[in-house]
């Protein structure tokens, strides 16, 4: 693949690098001349998608990668219809909210609201792994056992000390989605924080999307975890309504 699509592969890379890249790292990933990569860079460069650092050794990815995300966003009528319902989410919990889709064994943030009080960077186009999130959990549950199975056999990383990673007890937690409408975490992909999800259905159609909500454990109490709950489930169904209009 790198090899017939080398600047697609090398934003790609930048994209989900955690830091900046050199050009020598970017070699030795894509298996790729020196010579092709920095001839890439310099036209991605050149057209704002990578910035390069002063010195020219570094890259990341660039501002002009935002047109992109910007018109898939514009475009889509989910993302747009989730606006207002996650902003009254948001007020109404006084928590951090989120749309997150399925795109393959990820989940992907289309749309979010942050809390006054929610110190966290930006969460729009990052992805995590569908099988560890509330919100790829509350999707699964809905979808073929065939493509949930396919996702826990090829391999479920633990991301903290709470990360379930046995099948038995993913199964229970997609098995209790079912039955409750709702999907939880706790502390499994990043310490000290929880999650609530609930999956937008629409009748007739693959569930693809979730809203979700993120608490720090301190202030996740059981009234409180009951109050997320329920208002995911209650946006869930209002976005799924809008969409039927």
């Amino acid at each position: 693949m790198a090899h017939d699509s080398p600047t697609l592969d090398l934003l790609e890379r930048l994209a989900a690098a955690p830091d900046r890249m050199t050009v020598d790292a970017l070699c030795r990933q894509m298996g790729l001349p020196e010579p092709l990569v920095r001839g890439r860079l310099a036209q991605l460069v050149a057209r704002g998608w990578v910035e390069v650092d002063a010195d020219g050794v570094t890259y990341t990815i660039g501002v002009g990668a935002l047109r992109p995300m910007s018109a898939f966003l514009s475009a889509d009528r989910t993302a747009r219809l989730a606006g207002p319902i996650l902003g009254r989410l948001s007020d109404q919990l006084d928590e951090s909210v989120r749309l997150v889709r399925l795109d393959g064994t990820e989940i992907v943030c289309l749309a979010a609201r942050e809390s006054a009080h929610d110190t966290g960077s930006p969460v729009v186009g990052r992805r995590f792994p569908a099988i560890s999130a509330a919100s790829g959990r509350a999707i699964l549950a809905r979808r073929d056992h065939t493509e949930v199975e396919a996702i826990i056999a090829a391999g479920v990383a633990a991301h903290t000390a709470d990360s379930v990673v046995d099948r038995a007890e993913l199964y229970a937690a997609l098995a209790d989605c079912r039955e409750r409408g709702v999907a939880y975490e706790r502390g499994e992909l990043v310490p000290g924080v929880g999650c609530i999800a609930a999956a937008v259905r629409v009748d007739g159609l693959l569930v693809t999307d979730a809203i979700s909500c993120g608490v720090p454990l301190a202030r996740l109490t059981h009234d409180h975890a009951d109050d997320v709950a329920a208002g995911v489930r209650r946006a869930a169904d209002d976005l799924a309504a809008a969409l039927l209009a």
